[in-house]
């Protein structure tokens, strides 16, 4: 379930956007303004557990440390 980046238009703000259904992405609009004037914008992506992140796979465990 991604999360996209837009940004207003109207009144230059950016917003995030959680979206369920890739296939059937909702109507962006500004949560500041109401605008539909929206555009989208590039993020970066990460995966927990490459080798890019810093991070061993025991560093992402949930489980309770000792």
């Amino acid at each position: 379930m991604p999360i996209y980046e837009y940004h207003c238009e109207e009144c230059r703000e950016p917003f995030e956007l959680f979206v369920r259904l890739v296939s059937n992405p909702p109507t962006a609009v500004c949560p500041q303004c109401g605008s539909e004037h929206v555009e989208k914008g590039v993020s970066a992506v990460s995966t927990l557990g490459s080798s890019s992140s810093g991070f061993s796979s025991s560093d992402a465990s949930c489980a309770p440390s000792g």
